[in-house]
Parts: C-alpha cells; structure tokens; sequence
C-alpha cells in the first residue's frame, strides 16, 4: 500500500481541506457535543487494472480529551474515470488522537485509470473537556522593585507569563558550522496571569495561573520581566529548578503546580 496522504487544514488551503466546526455545551460535567465537516482533496490518480488503496489522514486541529462516542460519516464528492472498469470506495475509516488533537483517517480504495478527486467527511462525538493549569510563583528582591500594593494589577505590567510550545532541531556539524548548532524553537500557546502578590521587606512574591494549556505537547514556561532594577546589568526571571519550566500536560494529569521562577541579575565584572 503506498504511503498515506496527509492533508493539514493548517496548511489554511481551501482547495485541500476544509472545516466546519459545531461545538456545543452539554452542560454536564464538562460533556461537550461536536461536530466536524467539510470537504478533503486527496486528488489520488492511479492507471491501474487491480485494486490500489491507501490511508487519507485528515489533520483537523480540534482539541479533544476524553471521546466518549463517535459517529462518522465518509462520501465520494468528485470521482473521475477515463472509460475503464473502475472502483471508488471511501467505506472504511476511524479516529485518531494525534498530540491532543482529532485526525480523521479515510481508507480510500480506486482501480482502473481513475482518480478520486474530493470526498466529504463528518464526524460527531461527544467528548469531556478535562481542564488542564500551570501555577507557579514568581520571587524577587523588594529593593529591586515595591510594588504601590499586594494585588495582581499593580504588578500586571511587569511580568508576561507565557505557555509555549517547545520544538527543537539539531544542525549537525558542517564546514560553515563545525560544531553543529542546537535550535529551541518557542509557539506561544496560552498567556498567564497574576492572581495574588505578597510584599515583604526583603522579598516580594507573585503567584500566577495559566489556564487551559494545551496537553500532550512539550510546553516551555516562560516569565518575561519590565521594571525590575537588579545591581547588573541583565535582569532576568529563570525557573528555581533548572529545567523545571519544561512541562508535558496530559488527560490523566491535566495540572501542574509549583513552576517557580526567580528573579536574577548578572553582575558583570
């Protein structure tokens, strides 16, 4: 069987794929009523007297946690032949979780000198949203900065907490870079905010939330800073932990607590 043919509806190509999206609240227990439809183009041509079959996985970037119940529905939409025996067929197909997101796969089957140009799809199911959360704090000299009081507001301007999505690359050795280079690669997924803030003589420390983060991918927390004045010249915010800003969120363990940042300032010499 050849290889499947993957069609992205991020690729944002109408002529591919399309998506219409029906999300509705249940209204028990976070159970959520969806449904998906639309149109994919693997525009698949074979000249063949026997059967030819292949996977067609429709990455539809939806965000589903537990799928209680699926319904699908595949249709031939435009087919083609050139006067030959032939054979369209798109009865076979299932679901997928691919990193927390919803693909369809249709298992397309021709013969003949023909092509199977587009088919629609629709898929409804009922699924449980599971709320996922980062929280952590963030902790840093008075003397560097004294907020005007203990609330989220008077410190709002001065950090960015921010979820990422954390990819990464290796370049391997070559004549223009002979040690290779290693790339972390940063997609701001789910901003933050600062929920309480305590001011003490020598320390101030606010803790802040993330809500709804993506699950089932590498995240990366971040905490930018604007207005703390350390005796260096670079103010930075940087986990307690080495690493410990590094997060995958999943169903079984939708939250994480105690993502912990402190504030630090390099003192060149």
């Amino acid at each position: 069987m050849d290889p499947p043919i993957v069609l992205d509806v991020n690729d944002n190509d109408p002529n591919k794929l399309t998506k219409a999206v029906v999300d509705a609240d249940l209204g028990v227990g976070g159970r959520r009523l969806v449904v998906i439809s639309g149109i994919a183009s693997p525009a698949w041509v074979i000249n063949w007297d026997s059967v030819a079959d292949r996977d067609c996985r429709l990455r539809l970037r939806h965000p589903v946690d537990n799928v209680e119940q699926a319904t699908i529905h595949v249709g031939l939409a435009h087919v083609a032949n050139n006067d030959t025996e032939y054979v369209f067929a798109t009865d076979k197909h299932r679901w997928e979780i691919e990193a927390g997101e919803l693909v369809l796969i249709t298992h397309i089957v021709l013969s003949g000198s023909s092509g199977l140009i587009r088919f629609s799809y629709q898929i409804v199911l009922t699924t449980r949203v599971v709320v996922s959360e980062i929280s952590g704090t963030i902790t840093w000299p008075t003397e560097w900065f004294r907020p005007a009081s203990p609330t989220p507001t008077a410190v709002a301007d001065t950090f960015t907490v921010m979820a990422n999505e954390r990819t990464t690359e290796t370049i391997p050795p070559s004549e223009e870079e002979p040690f290779g280079r290693f790339i972390e690669h940063l997609t701001p997924k789910a901003p933050g905010e600062i929920v309480s803030v305590e001011i003490g003589d020598l320390q101030c420390r606010a803790r802040y939330r993330i809500s709804n983060p993506p699950k089932e991918r590498e995240l990366k927390v971040t905490v930018g800073q604007q207005g703390l004045r350390g005796p260096g010249q670079t103010t930075d915010v940087v986990p307690v932990v080495e690493g410990g800003n590094l997060i995958r969120l999943t169903v079984a363990q939708p939250t994480r607590d105690g993502v912990d940042f402190n504030a630090r300032s390099d003192v060149i010499r």
